[in-house]
């Protein structure tokens, strides 16, 4: 795609990790959109930041958190994307988000599981006590937040 920062290229594929309705665009329409609104432009520029600044701070967690304080913002994390404490997630997903094995987390949701923070059962988990579950997830939780973002600029796609 080319656009005012010259051709841009994705390295990167996209995996839906919670089902729900979702919306596409295509790369000529997008930068159209972009390049012609500063706003949208600005919006997708600083999404960009956030992203990057995320993803730095997660290697980081990874690097020096404990298993179950990472499960637990990742939990949090996923629940703040999609505004439900209702969760449909397999073993396998929170393993890949994580970069553990399933049986990790397996001992890790159970920890959780016996504190009360939890319920979980064949892909389905129930955050029942966030406010526990906030203060047994990392600092990183509340490092990097996508509400500084605005949801919606009013812009027909």
């Amino acid at each position: 795609m080319q656009g005012r920062f010259g051709t841009r290229f994705s390295f990167t594929r996209a995996i839906a990790q919670i089902g729900g309705r979702f919306s596409v665009i295509g790369a000529g329409r997008f930068a159209v959109l972009v390049d012609g609104n500063a706003a949208v432009s600005n919006l997708f520029s600083r999404y960009s930041e956030v992203l990057l600044a995320e993803a730095q701070q997660i290697a980081a967690c990874n690097a020096v958190h404990n298993g179950v304080s990472r499960l637990a913002r990742c939990l949090l994390q996923s629940a703040d994307r999609i505004g439900s404490d209702e969760l449909r997630m397999t073993q396998e997903t929170l393993a890949e988000m994580l970069g553990v094995r399933r049986t990790t987390v397996t001992l890790l949701a159970q920890a959780l599981k016996e504190k009360g923070l939890i319920r979980y059962s064949r892909g389905h988990l129930v955050i029942t006590n966030r406010k526990s579950l906030e203060s047994t997830a990392c600092e990183c939780y509340h490092a990097v937040h996508h509400d500084r973002l605005p949801v919606t600029l009013g812009i027909k796609l």
